[in-house]
Protein backbone atom coordinates (compact mmCIF):
# COMPACT_ATOMS: atom_id res chain seq x y z
CA UNK A 1 0.00 0.00 0.00
CA UNK A 2 1.32 3.31 -1.42
CA UNK A 3 1.22 5.19 2.11
CA UNK A 4 1.87 8.51 1.31
CA UNK A 5 -1.23 8.46 -1.59
CA UNK A 6 -3.14 7.03 1.20
CA UNK A 7 -2.76 9.87 3.41
CA UNK A 8 -2.96 12.18 0.27
CA UNK A 9 -6.25 10.53 -0.60
CA UNK A 10 -7.38 10.44 3.67
CA UNK A 11 -6.50 14.61 3.66
CA UNK A 12 -8.20 15.68 0.56
CA UNK A 13 -11.47 13.90 1.77
CA UNK A 14 -10.82 15.84 5.39
CA UNK A 15 -10.66 19.11 3.68
CA UNK A 16 -13.34 18.76 1.05
CA UNK A 17 -15.98 17.28 3.23
CA UNK A 18 -16.19 14.03 0.92
CA UNK A 19 -15.64 11.27 -0.74
CA UNK A 20 -16.96 13.02 -4.37
CA UNK A 21 -15.17 16.28 -3.88
CA UNK A 22 -12.00 14.67 -2.95
CA UNK A 23 -12.40 12.50 -6.14
CA UNK A 24 -12.98 15.41 -8.54
CA UNK A 25 -10.00 17.39 -6.93
CA UNK A 26 -7.66 14.04 -7.08
CA UNK A 27 -8.66 13.00 -10.50
CA UNK A 28 -9.70 9.77 -9.69
CA UNK A 29 -12.85 7.93 -9.29
CA UNK A 30 -15.08 7.91 -6.04
CA UNK A 31 -14.34 3.73 -6.16
CA UNK A 32 -10.74 4.72 -5.95
CA UNK A 33 -11.00 6.79 -2.77
CA UNK A 34 -13.18 4.57 -0.90
CA UNK A 35 -11.50 1.67 -1.22
CA UNK A 36 -8.20 3.43 0.14
CA UNK A 37 -10.03 4.92 2.56
CA UNK A 38 -10.68 1.36 4.09
CA UNK A 39 -7.25 -0.04 3.37
CA UNK A 40 -5.77 2.79 5.24
CA UNK A 41 -8.26 2.43 8.48
CA UNK A 42 -7.34 -1.80 7.82
CA UNK A 43 -3.56 -1.01 8.37
CA UNK A 44 -4.10 1.29 11.23
CA UNK A 45 -7.15 -0.31 12.76
CA UNK A 46 -9.63 2.97 13.49
CA UNK A 47 -12.00 4.25 11.82
CA UNK A 48 -10.65 7.69 10.72
CA UNK A 49 -14.12 8.45 9.56
CA UNK A 50 -17.83 8.74 10.13
CA UNK A 51 -19.74 8.01 6.85
CA UNK A 52 -23.19 9.07 6.36
CA UNK A 53 -25.32 9.12 2.72
CA UNK A 54 -24.87 13.37 2.85
CA UNK A 55 -21.56 13.96 4.54
CA UNK A 56 -18.05 12.97 5.52
CA UNK A 57 -16.64 13.98 9.29
CA UNK A 58 -13.78 13.22 11.36
CA UNK A 59 -13.43 10.81 13.96
CA UNK A 60 -11.37 11.70 17.13
CA UNK A 61 -8.85 9.67 15.86
CA UNK A 62 -9.34 10.85 12.07
CA UNK A 63 -8.52 14.45 13.22
CA UNK A 64 -5.66 13.33 15.07
CA UNK A 65 -4.38 11.63 12.44
CA UNK A 66 -5.16 14.60 9.45
CA UNK A 67 -2.68 16.82 11.54
CA UNK A 68 0.45 14.10 11.15
CA UNK A 69 -0.85 13.44 7.77
CA UNK A 70 -0.32 17.11 6.85
CA UNK A 71 2.98 17.16 8.21
CA UNK A 72 4.59 14.04 6.63
CA UNK A 73 3.45 15.65 3.04
CA UNK A 74 4.90 18.39 3.62
CA UNK A 75 8.29 17.17 5.38
CA UNK A 76 7.71 15.00 2.01
CA UNK A 77 7.30 18.23 -0.30
CA UNK A 78 9.49 20.48 0.98
CA UNK A 79 12.60 17.19 0.49
CA UNK A 80 11.29 16.86 -3.03
CA UNK A 81 11.04 20.53 -3.33
CA UNK A 82 14.89 20.81 -2.18
CA UNK A 83 16.25 18.30 -4.69
CA UNK A 84 14.10 19.36 -7.52
CA UNK A 85 14.87 23.20 -7.06
CA UNK A 86 18.87 22.23 -6.77
CA UNK A 87 20.67 24.81 -9.12
CA UNK A 88 17.56 27.09 -9.51
CA UNK A 89 17.47 30.81 -7.81
CA UNK A 90 14.82 32.01 -5.79
CA UNK A 91 12.59 35.20 -7.52
CA UNK A 92 9.34 36.64 -8.05
CA UNK A 93 7.71 38.82 -5.55
CA UNK A 94 7.63 37.64 -1.62
CA UNK A 95 4.43 38.93 0.09
CA UNK A 96 4.93 39.34 3.78
CA UNK A 97 2.36 40.43 6.65
CA UNK A 98 3.99 41.54 9.70
CA UNK A 99 2.97 43.14 13.32
CA UNK A 100 4.16 46.87 12.67
CA UNK A 101 6.74 47.44 15.14
CA UNK A 102 8.69 43.94 14.87
CA UNK A 103 7.87 44.68 11.00
CA UNK A 104 9.47 48.14 11.61
CA UNK A 105 12.40 47.12 13.98
CA UNK A 106 13.56 43.72 13.14
CA UNK A 107 12.48 42.99 9.60
CA UNK A 108 13.03 45.72 7.55
CA UNK A 109 15.88 46.09 9.03
CA UNK A 110 17.46 42.41 7.90
CA UNK A 111 15.62 42.41 4.49
CA UNK A 112 18.61 44.10 2.59
CA UNK A 113 20.46 41.48 3.29
CA UNK A 114 18.31 38.96 2.57
CA UNK A 115 17.75 40.81 -1.05
CA UNK A 116 21.37 40.88 -1.31
CA UNK A 117 21.65 37.44 -0.85
CA UNK A 118 18.55 36.70 -3.30
CA UNK A 119 18.50 39.51 -5.82
CA UNK A 120 15.74 38.13 -8.02
CA UNK A 121 13.48 38.17 -5.02
CA UNK A 122 11.60 41.60 -4.42
CA UNK A 123 9.63 42.26 -0.95
CA UNK A 124 6.43 43.75 -0.38
CA UNK A 125 6.19 43.88 3.02
CA UNK A 126 2.95 44.56 4.66
CA UNK A 127 2.66 45.79 8.53
CA UNK A 128 -0.51 45.97 11.06
CA UNK A 129 -1.40 45.01 14.54
CA UNK A 130 -4.78 43.53 13.15
CA UNK A 131 -5.48 40.07 12.54
CA UNK A 132 -4.63 38.97 8.82
CA UNK A 133 -6.14 36.28 6.36
CA UNK A 134 -2.96 35.59 4.54
CA UNK A 135 -4.71 33.42 2.43
CA UNK A 136 -7.82 35.45 1.51
CA UNK A 137 -5.25 38.24 1.04
CA UNK A 138 -2.66 36.45 -1.31
CA UNK A 139 0.25 37.03 0.90
CA UNK A 140 2.84 34.18 0.86
CA UNK A 141 3.88 33.83 4.45
CA UNK A 142 2.83 35.84 8.14
CA UNK A 143 4.74 36.35 11.47
CA UNK A 144 2.74 36.20 14.67
CA UNK A 145 3.73 37.30 17.99
CA UNK A 146 2.34 34.66 20.23
CA UNK A 147 -1.30 33.75 18.72
CA UNK A 148 -1.19 31.47 15.36
CA UNK A 149 -4.90 32.13 14.19
CA UNK A 150 -6.23 29.22 11.55
CA UNK A 151 -5.47 25.54 11.91
CA UNK A 152 -5.30 25.89 8.10
CA UNK A 153 -1.75 27.21 8.06
CA UNK A 154 1.76 25.79 8.51
CA UNK A 155 3.28 27.01 12.14
CA UNK A 156 6.89 27.27 12.46
CA UNK A 157 8.79 28.87 15.39
CA UNK A 158 11.54 31.05 14.88
CA UNK A 159 12.49 33.19 18.13
CA UNK A 160 11.18 33.65 21.42
CA UNK A 161 10.87 36.83 23.39
CA UNK A 162 9.28 37.77 26.37
CA UNK A 163 6.85 40.00 28.17
CA UNK A 164 7.28 42.16 31.01
CA UNK A 165 5.68 44.45 32.99
CA UNK A 166 7.27 47.87 32.46
CA UNK A 167 6.40 51.44 34.38
CA UNK A 168 8.62 55.03 33.79
CA UNK A 169 10.44 56.27 36.87
CA UNK A 170 8.15 58.82 38.03
CA UNK A 171 5.50 56.60 37.73
CA UNK A 172 7.13 54.07 40.34
CA UNK A 173 7.88 57.20 42.98
CA UNK A 174 4.47 58.38 42.46
CA UNK A 175 2.97 55.11 43.37
CA UNK A 176 5.31 54.53 46.33
CA UNK A 177 8.36 52.38 44.85
CA UNK A 178 8.80 49.49 43.36
CA UNK A 179 5.95 46.75 43.68
CA UNK A 180 6.81 43.67 45.70
CA UNK A 181 3.29 41.55 44.54
CA UNK A 182 1.07 40.95 41.56
CA UNK A 183 -1.59 42.50 44.43
CA UNK A 184 0.20 45.83 44.49
CA UNK A 185 -0.12 46.98 41.20
CA UNK A 186 -3.83 46.38 41.18
CA UNK A 187 -3.89 49.62 42.20
CA UNK A 188 -1.35 51.27 39.73
CA UNK A 189 -2.75 52.90 36.55
CA UNK A 190 -2.61 50.73 33.23
CA UNK A 191 -1.77 51.43 29.85
CA UNK A 192 -3.10 47.58 27.90
CA UNK A 193 -2.96 46.46 24.43
CA UNK A 194 -6.16 46.60 23.18
CA UNK A 195 -5.63 43.29 20.61
CA UNK A 196 -4.82 41.08 23.63
CA UNK A 197 -7.18 38.13 23.83
CA UNK A 198 -6.69 36.70 27.00
CA UNK A 199 -5.13 38.03 30.38
CA UNK A 200 -1.46 36.67 30.94
CA UNK A 201 -0.75 33.79 33.05
CA UNK A 202 0.56 35.22 35.90
CA UNK A 203 -2.37 37.81 36.29
CA UNK A 204 -5.46 35.61 37.89
CA UNK A 205 -7.96 38.87 37.43
CA UNK A 206 -7.72 41.57 35.47
CA UNK A 207 -7.21 45.30 36.50
CA UNK A 208 -10.52 48.08 37.46
CA UNK A 209 -11.23 49.19 34.55
CA UNK A 210 -11.25 52.73 35.86
CA UNK A 211 -7.05 51.80 36.34
CA UNK A 212 -6.85 51.11 32.78
CA UNK A 213 -5.90 54.86 31.78
CA UNK A 214 -5.06 54.40 28.11
CA UNK A 215 -5.04 51.52 25.34
CA UNK A 216 -3.68 51.02 21.57
CA UNK A 217 -3.22 48.17 19.32
CA UNK A 218 0.21 49.37 18.92
CA UNK A 219 3.24 48.33 20.68
CA UNK A 220 5.38 51.37 19.78
CA UNK A 221 2.13 53.50 21.24
CA UNK A 222 2.22 51.87 23.81
CA UNK A 223 5.92 52.28 24.57
CA UNK A 224 5.03 56.39 24.39
CA UNK A 225 2.65 56.35 27.02
CA UNK A 226 4.50 54.06 29.56
CA UNK A 227 7.53 55.92 28.97
CA UNK A 228 5.56 59.31 29.22
CA UNK A 229 4.19 57.85 32.97
CA UNK A 230 0.49 57.73 32.05
CA UNK A 231 0.80 53.61 33.61
CA UNK A 232 2.29 50.53 33.15
CA UNK A 233 2.61 48.35 30.25
CA UNK A 234 3.21 44.58 29.31
CA UNK A 235 5.27 44.87 26.73
CA UNK A 236 7.57 42.18 24.77
CA UNK A 237 10.99 42.84 25.20
CA UNK A 238 12.22 43.42 21.95
CA UNK A 239 9.96 46.72 21.86
CA UNK A 240 11.26 47.99 25.04
CA UNK A 241 14.57 46.63 25.81
CA UNK A 242 16.46 50.11 24.83
CA UNK A 243 14.05 51.99 27.24
CA UNK A 244 14.91 49.57 30.10
CA UNK A 245 19.07 50.44 29.07
CA UNK A 246 18.84 53.81 28.60
CA UNK A 247 16.85 54.22 32.36
CA UNK A 248 13.03 55.06 30.54
CA UNK A 249 11.82 52.53 32.10
CA UNK A 250 12.39 49.73 34.95
CA UNK A 251 11.55 45.92 34.70
CA UNK A 252 7.88 45.87 37.13
CA UNK A 253 8.41 41.80 39.38
CA UNK A 254 11.19 40.28 37.14
CA UNK A 255 10.73 36.51 37.16
CA UNK A 256 7.04 36.83 38.42
CA UNK A 257 5.18 38.67 35.84
CA UNK A 258 6.58 37.90 32.88
CA UNK A 259 5.98 34.76 30.24
CA UNK A 260 7.91 33.55 27.37
CA UNK A 261 6.21 34.06 24.33
CA UNK A 262 7.25 32.36 20.78
CA UNK A 263 7.75 34.28 17.52
CA UNK A 264 5.75 32.17 14.55
CA UNK A 265 6.00 32.28 10.93
CA UNK A 266 2.87 31.16 9.20
CA UNK A 267 2.20 29.66 5.67
CA UNK A 268 -0.51 28.00 4.01
CA UNK A 269 -0.47 24.62 3.35
CA UNK A 270 0.95 23.85 -0.09
CA UNK A 271 1.86 20.97 -2.18
CA UNK A 272 5.11 22.83 -3.88
CA UNK A 273 6.22 25.30 -1.36
CA UNK A 274 7.82 28.46 -3.60
CA UNK A 275 11.21 28.95 -3.04
CA UNK A 276 11.37 32.57 -2.46
CA UNK A 277 9.07 31.47 0.46
CA UNK A 278 11.36 29.01 1.69
CA UNK A 279 14.45 30.67 1.93
CA UNK A 280 12.86 33.66 3.26
CA UNK A 281 11.87 31.22 6.22
CA UNK A 282 15.48 29.71 6.53
CA UNK A 283 17.04 32.79 6.52
CA UNK A 284 14.40 34.44 9.52
CA UNK A 285 15.24 31.08 11.20
CA UNK A 286 18.66 31.77 10.72
CA UNK A 287 18.82 35.13 11.73
CA UNK A 288 16.59 34.74 15.31
CA UNK A 289 17.42 31.80 16.58
CA UNK A 290 19.48 33.39 19.23
CA UNK A 291 16.95 36.27 20.15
Amino acid sequence: MDMLNAMQTFVAVAENSGITAAADKLGCSKAIVSRTLSLLEERLDVRLLNRTTRKVSLTEAGTEYLEHCRAMLEQNAEIENRFAEKGLEPQGLLRISSPMTFGTQHIAPVLPEFMDKYPKVQVDLQMTDRYVDIVEQGMDLAIRIGATGSDSLIVRKFAETTHQLAASPALIEKMGGLPKSVDDIKTWPSVAYSLRSAAPSWQSTRAVAELERARSNNGEAILKLVEAGVGYGYIPSFIMDKSVEAGRLKVLLPGIAEESTPLYILYPHRRRLALKTRVFIDFMVHKFSNM
